[in-house]
């Protein structure tokens, strides 16, 4: 930003009202000089549409799913090809939605770009995610296709057994429509993608001259492979060990190896989920690996979102490694208490009660 550029952009945000005319006078420079400013401001992100509304300090923008998620959880032994006793309940879902809404949660200014249907569906997710403090305006209501739907099944032990996930909307969310969107994302100071996302979907993205850090979240070993354009852009990228092998085609690798490769392909920061073993972190200057908590699971749906939300929370706020991976970790582990994809009770003042009594 020039020096010209960053006075009229001050006066804006001083006088977010004032015409042309008025700042020029305030600035002592010509209308025109200003209106050329000021639409540079805007084709780089730093003003937002009309009305000069400038983007707010600390914002995150998370792109992606937006779903309904079902879940069944058998009470029993899991008999396939057979009926079974269980408990069902539907929730808000969608990687890129659960990030966004555990972000909400701890106290991050978070926006979502995502589509869903002009049905009851999308208008009960809509509410949903209000509630949770999610800005939704920049979400597209799609006329000719349903809401995104998940639906999981899982064992007495919360651990999933099978899904099936329909979306076929999020195909929609292409290049043409995220131009519309282009001034929000050019502004984030955190830009969140994931792989649900289609690769001219991430491709576009890797194109754009974005002002903030860039993450990214491999989603499924099917889908990670997506994200291989954006590689060389990400400041953090969340994988598991099967995803990791997918993106280098390292299928023997160890989680060194993994790791090094993907450094290699250009990713800053490696955060690698190991399920029941913990999460290893890894730049080019550390690795440092963290467990597990004990917990009883009920639902394992939305734990591994809800882990890279809370390392990016802490991420955000500057804290030592060891401390952010304790915080993640501890994160997911209480959405692992919970039958949701998203446990109601994060915040940061209730995870660090939470791992006070651990």
């Amino acid at each position: 930003m020039s020096e010209q550029e960053n006075r009229v952009l001050m006066a804006v945000k001083k006088s977010p009202l004032a015409s042309q005319q008025e700042l020029a006078n305030q600035l002592g420079m010509s209308r025109e000089s200003v209106a050329g400013h000021i639409m540079r401001l805007t084709n780089k992100g730093f003003i937002l549409g009309k009305g000069y509304i400038v983007p707010k300090d600390n914002n995150i923008v998370v792109i992606g799913g937006c779903n309904l998620d079902i879940c069944g959880r058998s009470l029993t032994e899991l008999r396939l090809e057979d009926s079974n006793l269980g408990q069902i309940h539907q929730s808000p879902g969608g990687v890129g939605r659960n990030i966004a809404e555990n972000l909400s949660r701890l106290g991050q200014d978070v926006s979502l770009v995502s589509a869903i249907g002009q049905d009851k569906s999308g208008d009960w997710l809509l509410e949903q995610c209000r509630s949770s403090g999610i800005n939704m305006d920049a979400v597209i209501r799609h006329p000719d296709f349903s809401t995104s739907t998940y639906l999981a099944i899982n064992d007495p032990q919360g651990q999933l057994v099978a899904a099936v996930s329909d979306m076929e909307i999020i195909d929609t969310l292409d290049g043409a429509q995220l131009s519309n969107k282009q001034s929000l994302l050019l502004s984030a100071q955190t830009l969140l993608l994931e792989a649900n996302l289609s690769e001219s979907c991430i491709s576009w993205l890797a194109q754009l001259n974005c002002q903030g850090k860039l993450y990214a979240d491999a989603v499924s070993v099917q889908k990670s492979t997506r994200l291989k354009p954006i590689l060389k852009r990400l400041t953090g990228l969340k994988v598991n060990r099967d995803e990791a092998k997918a993106i280098t085609g390292l299928t023997e690798a160890h989680d060194s190896a993994l790791i090094h490769a993907l450094l290699s392909l250009g990713v800053k920061n490696i955060l690698l989920s190991l399920g029941s073993e913990g999460v290893i972190f890894a730049n080019a200057h550390q690795s440092v690996s963290y467990g597990v908590f004990e917990i009883d699971a009920v639902s394992d749906t939305g734990a591994g979102d809800a882990l890279f939300a809370g390392f990016i929370h802490a991420e955000l706020n500057g804290w030592p490694i060891d401390k952010a991976l304790e915080f993640a970790s501890a994160c997911s582990a209480m959405t692992l208490e919970s039958d949701a994809a998203n446990n109601p009770n994060i915040s940061q003042k209730n995870i660090e009660k939470w791992i006070a009594k651990k």
